[in-house]
């Protein structure tokens, strides 16, 4: 255990933002001049002041209060609130844009890195939900926030934690960093794979069929073992196949629903709620109205067909009509133009290569979830004073 203080944030630390008539207008954003920085210019807990405005000399000037320091501490306070950024690397000239707050420390009993995590834990979370203002933009009001309370061991050990956890910072940032490189070599690999000569429409890559909902109040027809595929199944997916689905049908809701399970292997597409969704099927199946699923001809590769149906999501929202939500009809579905090469062999090759990137992607996006749980946990461990920070390397 490591012996904690408590604090508030008045206590430690000097909050200051641009008031109301300082506002800058959006012509007063430069390309050159003093730095400007706003909440969308933090990336991963710092600066990138690449990305920042700049402004005239006479709106730096203005305040001196918002003029930043090396070690500040940034906090996003209207909107998207408690997002964070440390200073590091400050250019001779920098200033504030409005909705962020510069923390800055006035008597050194609490280092700024280590409340940037302070700031990140469930503790502020909390206190945040607790006192947010606005009914439509929230804003994370000063004097409350000045009373924000925390714990802290002493200096030395505040040094250490942060030191352990920039190091898992950092390599949740290369790993992140590498999933992006491998996302764009696949992006690359769709723009130039997926472009074919021959264009046909999809009604003659397969037969494409509509699916439905049995009667929700009829026993009969539920918690069978036949997997029901609806368009909450696909979302969120990141890799092309799936398997099972969170509701289940019986064989007699199957012939409900689309008369008869299709082969694995088929494509599924959600044609409403939102349309483009789309996933190969590992395992017979059925599906709701909110769905078309393509069983595909021999001489079609289902994941090849994927690949070009995914990357479709605009085309297929444009040929969509509906007033409450978008809907895709079947008949533009069947005539969607469809680029693919005749050679099945040359489809599975083209599949097979992007299948390998987004297959690294995704051990890159698992590693950097996997690290993020460490962090969250020692997070809580450090900032609780569960571990003692002095045995720390």
């Amino acid at each position: 255990m490591t012996s904690m203080t408590k604090h508030t944030l008045i206590d430690c630390f000097s909050l200051r933002a641009r008031i109301g008539w300082q506002g800058l207008r959006s012509d007063e954003f430069k390309t050159e001049g003093p730095y400007l920085v706003t909440g969308i210019d933090f990336h991963n807990g710092r600066v990138d002041w690449d990305n920042c405005y700049h402004v005239t000399e006479e709106r730096y000037a203005q305040d001196k209060g918002i003029q930043l320091h090396e070690h500040d501490l940034l906090i996003t306070k209207d909107g998207t609130i408690g997002k964070t950024a440390v200073v590091i690397d400050c250019p001779e000239k920098a200033t504030l844009n409005s909705g962020v707050f510069v923390v800055r420390a006035i008597n050194g009993k609490v280092v700024p890195e280590f409340l940037h995590y302070v700031l990140h834990s469930h503790w502020f979370d909390l206190f945040v939900r607790n006192v947010l203002t606005g009914s439509t933009i929230k804003h994370l009001n000063q004097e409350k926030f000045y009373k924000f309370s925390f714990e802290a061991p002493d200096v030395p050990a505040q040094k250490r934690i942060v030191e352990v956890l920039e190091s898992i910072d950092d390599v949740i940032d290369k790993t992140r960093a590498v999933a992006q490189k491998y996302s764009n070599i696949k992006l690359g690999l769709m723009q130039r794979l997926l472009r074919c000569d021959r264009k046909v429409p999809l009604s003659t890559l397969g037969t494409i069929i509509s699916g439905s909902t049995p009667t929700t109040t009829d026993e009969k027809y539920w918690n069978g073992k036949n997997v029901w595929l609806t368009p909450a199944d696909l979302s969120g997916m990141t890799m092309p196949f799936i398997s099972d689905s969170e509701r289940h049908l019986t064989d007699v809701g199957v012939k409900k629903a689309t008369g008869t399970l299709l082969p694995a292997y088929s494509v599924i597409i959600s044609n409403r709620a939102p349309v483009g969704y789309c996933a190969v099927v590992t395992v017979p199946f059925t599906y709701n109205q909110g769905c078309k699923a393509v069983k595909c001809n021999s001489d079609v590769d289902p994941l090849y067909l994927y690949y070009f149906m995914s990357n479709q999501k605009t085309a297929l929202e444009r040929v969509s009509s509906g007033t409450t939500f978008l809907e895709l009809p079947k008949k533009e579905l069947e005539r969607f133009l469809v680029s693919i090469p005749l050679d099945t062999d040359e489809q599975k090759d083209i599949a097979a290569k992007i299948l390998a990137a987004d297959e690294k992607v995704q051990s890159e996006i698992d590693y950097m979830k996997k690290l993020e749980n460490v962090k969250q946990g020692l997070v809580n461990d450090l900032l609780s004073g569960n571990v003692d920070a002095g045995k720390l390397k």
